[in-house]
């Protein structure tokens, strides 16, 4: 009797199925949680990536919604014709919000037009040196652009705002910088002889 309940002893001892079906179930417990963590991790790279698209995309339609144009002419006013006095001393040019978009504030200060020409650069920023006025049929009289308004800008007293005048026959740009969206530029050359009122193409 004691043989028998030796040789079962020793036959369960020998039999290890019990112990490999256990390390088959860690295993497999193991590759579930990596798995998982590797899932998750994808997951919020994605949710990242999808967030940072959303926020690049919303930035971009921000920035076409804001868009500037330039309406109509730019007109120039000059002091004498000729020379070392011949001199412009304003320009003029309307402006309106570009496919129906959002306001854009032309408070002098929040929106900045920086002047440029092969002398000099000159950055505007008060109501002395530029003005913004709606000058549409409609329209409130802040200063915001919005849907349907034109803008006139006025570049006040050039001939004593600039270092130097802005004589005859040179080039010139202008950027109207606005708070958001598009900088709207424009680029021009005087005449060789001024007149008091100018359309420069």
């Amino acid at each position: 009797m004691s043989n028998i309940l030796g040789n079962l002893l020793l036959r369960f001892r020998s039999d290890q199925r019990g112990i490999t079906g256990l390390e088959t179930a860690i295993v497999l417990i193991a590759f579930v949680v990596v798995s998982s963590v590797f899932a998750f991790a994808a997951l919020s790279t994605g949710l990242f990536s999808s967030d940072k698209a959303k926020e690049t995309i919303s930035a971009g339609l921000a920035e076409a919604r804001g868009t500037l144009e330039l309406k109509g002419s730019v007109i120039a006013t000059g002091i004498g014709s000729t020379g070392t006095t011949a001199a412009i001393t304003s320009i003029v040019f309307q402006v309106s919000n570009a496919a129906a978009g959002e306001a854009i504030d032309l408070t002098p200060g929040n929106t900045v037009i920086k002047y440029s020409d092969k002398n000099q650069t000159y950055n505007m920023n008060d109501t002395s040196e530029f003005t913004a006025t709606n000058v549409a049929a409609f329209g409130d009289t802040d200063t915001l652009l919005e849907i349907g308004e034109v803008f006139e800008i006025n570049l006040l007293t050039l001939n004593t705002t600039l270092s130097q005048i802005l004589g005859t026959s040179t080039e010139f740009t202008i950027e109207l910088v606005p708070p958001s969206g598009a900088v709207l530029f424009i680029g021009r050359r005087t005449p060789v002889s001024l007149d008091a009122s100018m359309n420069l193409n």
